[in-house]
Formats: C-alpha cells, sequence, structure tokens
C-alpha cells in the first residue's frame, strides 16, 4: 500500500466587529495559533483589493470610499501557503471568494458575512 503525504492546515473564522488600526496584531494572533486561512467578516472598512501584512496576503471586499464604513469581509492566507492562491473574486462588500491549488484538487475559500437584521428584502436577496 502505497501511501501519500496529506497536507493538512488550521482555519478560522472571526467576526471581529471592526478592525480599526489592529490588523497587525490580528495578524501576530492568526500566526501564534498557526492559522493558515482565516474568514474575518464585519470589518467596517472602505475600499477593496489585496494587501500584504507580516505573516499573510490578505483579500478584501468592504464598501465604496463614499459610504460609511459598514459590513466587509477579508480573507487571510498565510505566506507560506499565498503561492498556492490560483485567483480572487470579490462579488460585494459581503461575499468574495478565493480559489487555491491543492496536491490533488482545487479548494474553493468562500468569505461571506451574512445579513441579520435589516429589511426583508435584504435578506431574501442576499440568501
Amino acid at each position: 500500500m502505497d501511501v501519500k503525504n496529506v497536507s493538512r492546515f488550521k482555519y478560522a473564522t472571526w467576526i471581529i466587529r471592526g478592525l480599526g488600526e489592529s490588523e497587525e496584531e490580528l495578524g501576530k494572533i492568526l500566526n501564534e495559533h498557526d492559522i493558515k486561512i482565516s474568514v474575518i467578516t464585519e470589518r467596517k472598512k472602505k475600499l477593496e483589493g489585496t494587501k500584504e501584512t507580516g505573516y499573510y496576503m490578505v483579500i478584501c471586499c468592504g464598501v465604496d470610499r463614499h459610504i460609511r464604513g459598514q459590513s466587509g469581509v477579508m480573507i487571510w492566507i498565510h505566506k507560506s501557503i499565498s503561492n498556492r492562491r490560483d485567483h480572487y473574486k470579490l462579488w460585494n462588500n459581503r461575499v468574495t471568494e478565493t480559489r487555491l491549488k491543492t496536491q490533488r484538487v482545487h479548494l474553493t475559500i468562500l468569505g461571506e458575512y451574512g445579513v441579520t437584521e435589516g429589511s426583508e428584502e435584504l435578506n431574501e436577496k442576499f440568501y
């Protein structure tokens, strides 16, 4: 019987209710706990795209710069595996995705910040 080496990694989700200026601290916490992929919701920051921190490559989606900071999702990918990222897509300020190449298959990470209160129409549209 031929046994293959299987890569395993820790992942996490976290609702942070506004990140402020503590992104570096968040990166340190995730790294200390050996978290390779994390979806962070309710970031309440504007704009979107990718950026690098000390330990992570971060994919961010948020609201337009003319709108008060609200909702928002980030996917944090540890730099040790960030080279496996195939692509990412920012659907809107509540949903983002990225796709990683693994040894045998692709792994899609979907980060979502669901609507929990507000108009019934917004809830219907999201879900």
